[in-house]
């Protein structure tokens, strides 16, 4: 199993806003991928930080392309102020 997390911030007074608009969209994306086995958002309020952490049954899978797979999302993120960092990847060695 492999582990994809991505880190992104914003203003914190636009967390909600942007969890709420795009983050039911975004799940629904990322579950039709291949190999997907679960996906987290997780957020510090105070900061406007967030982590994404998304674990699916291959390397290449967890490697999926961002603007194939969600460009129209990233972009209304990116309008909204979200400033997304590049994808970590790790493979899960105990869960």
């Amino acid at each position: 199993m492999y582990m994809r997390v991505t880190r992104s911030r914003t203003d914190p007074s636009r967390l909600d806003e942007a969890v709420g608009q795009v983050g039911p969209d975004l799940q629904a994306a990322i579950s039709r991928l291949p190999g997907y086995q679960s996906y987290t958002i997780a957020v510090d309020r105070a900061s406007g930080q967030a982590l994404s952490v998304s674990t699916w049954d291959t390397e290449e899978h967890a490697g999926w392309s961002r603007d194939a797979a969600i460009g129209d999302l990233l972009s209304r993120l990116q309008a909204l102020g979200v400033q997304i960092d590049p994808p970590e990847f790790y493979e899960v060695t105990i869960s």
